[in-house]
């Protein structure tokens, strides 16, 4: 080969380069294109998936702190109840108010309101259950500052302040949170979430043209959406009234609890979120919220639920305490009704005035204690404590709760009975409420 024919060879040797020894054309080999776009693809998925989260973490926090609408219990309670990250550090009690509409003589609509529905619902971390108690909207309480009237009346009267405080006395439970939801938002939660198949045990037909609603609904299972769904838990004409319409409304919170564990409702959390900041008033924060979230998905045991023991009476549903007295003790508590009738509790009179230590007695026996000691304390104090000496604090916190805002100690080696309460000068400028004194079964 001459060195013009080399010149015009590709890959040949420039001239005067000895030839090598076997001549062969090796073409250049191609870039690699795959293994650009595999590692573009191992880099940039889990980036996006990251940047993704953190914007669906960031609108679910934002959203959540928008309905946080009023000041919840202080930090110090806060910090006892949820513990870092989204973890439940102690039992948490939340009331949902439904909350219905008020008409006046000229079919306008009022600015005062009562509570269509009554549910309390305790989370308890340690025997990981959910409990929930329906509390019929014509029970007979003591409004605190009001007296006696039915247990709705008291949204009217002070909104869901009183109304937790009345709820609060009526059981002796301790109630942190409350979720208020507006005449539409129980409708638009159950479009939100794609409606609810629900077995409507008889047909149901009402028209209310006052109020501006009809219920027509067949028997049998079905998918009903938001407004039907609404229909179903108001309806109240049949034999029992209120009662079986407290019976519909636990059996759909059941269905909505086991439809929002569904991975499909996922699809939906947009629009649930937008229903629930646009119709719900809470105390509760984004943190405390989404917390409440996690531990009811990872939750495996079914909702138990209970409707408020009573009886029928002239314009009232009637409180049945003997046997409210031991499922709140189980429920909210976590003792038996042996443990608490059993327990000795001494009450000291540290006020200053006459018959405070008896008046707190006299509430311990309503709400199930029965082996108490009354006698005066030696020196007056201002704050009225509850000391535990037990290892469980759940007895305790059933007294603290029952005479209202009392300071909760636990010392368990001190001397003493396993609870003692020094009634103190708060409690003498407390105006305490009572509870009916007697149930008609008692």
């Amino acid at each position: 080969m001459t060195d013009d024919e080399r010149r015009t060879v590709p890959g040949a040797p420039a001239a005067g380069t000895p030839a090598p020894l076997t001549e062969s054309f090796t073409p250049p080999a191609p870039p690699r294109r795959r293994r650009r776009w595999w590692r573009i693809l191992a880099w940039g998925v889990p980036l996006v998936v990251v940047i993704v989260g953190g914007l669906a973490l960031g609108l679910y926090a934002y959203v959540l702190t928008e309905v946080a609408a009023r000041p919840g219990p202080p930090p110090a309670e806060r910090s006892r109840l949820f513990a870092f990250p989204l973890r439940l550090a102690d039992r948490v009690n939340i009331l949902v108010i439904g909350v219905d509409v008020t008409y006046d003589t000229r079919r306008q609509v009022l600015n005062v309101a009562r509570a269509d529905s009554l549910v309390l619902i305790s989370i308890d971390p340690e025997r990981r259950r959910i409990a929930a108690v329906s509390i019929p909207r014509d029970t007979r309480v003591i409004i605190p500052g009001v007296g006696e009237n039915k247990v709705n009346a008291a949204f009217a009267y002070g909104g869901p302040p009183l109304t937790v405080r009345t709820v609060e006395q009526l059981l002796a439970v301790k109630v942190h949170y409350y979720v208020k939801l507006g005449p539409d938002s129980f409708k638009n939660l159950i479009d939100a979430v794609g409606g609810l198949e629900v077995d409507v045990e008889r047909d149901m037909k009402y028209t209310d043209s006052w109020a501006g609603y009809a219920i027509d609904l067949k028997r049998g299972r079905q998918w009903l959406d938001g407004e039907q769904v609404t229909g179903y838990i108001r309806f109240r004409h049949d034999a029992l009234g209120d009662i079986s319409r407290v019976e519909r409304q636990r059996k759909v919170l059941h269905l909505l609890i086991q439809r929002l564990k569904q991975p499909a409702t996922v699809l939906h959390a947009p629009r649930l979120l937008r229903a629930f900041v646009a119709n719900t008033e809470t105390n509760l924060g984004a943190v405390e919220l989404m917390t409440l979230g996690a531990f009811g998905l990872r939750l495996q045991a079914p909702l138990e639920e209970h409707t408020l023991p009573g009886a029928f009476a002239p314009l009232y549903w009637e409180p049945n305490f003997a046997r409210i007295r031991p499922m709140v003790a189980e429920l909210f508590y976590g003792v038996s009704a042996e443990e608490l009738a059993q327990t000795p509790v001494e009450v000291y009179n540290a006020s200053g005035r006459p018959g405070m230590a008896r008046q707190a007695a006299a509430r311990l026996r309503e709400v199930g204690f029965r082996n108490i000691s009354v006698a005066s304390a030696p020196d007056h104090a201002d704050v009225t404590t509850v000391t535990s000496r037990m290892p469980s604090p759940g007895l305790a916190r059933l007294a603290a709760a029952a005479l209202g805002r009392s300071l909760l100690r636990h010392e368990p080696d001190a001397p003493g009975a396993p609870i003692t309460i020094m009634i103190a000068r708060d409690a003498a400028r407390q105006t305490q409420g009572a509870l009916p004194r007697r149930a008609p079964s008692e």
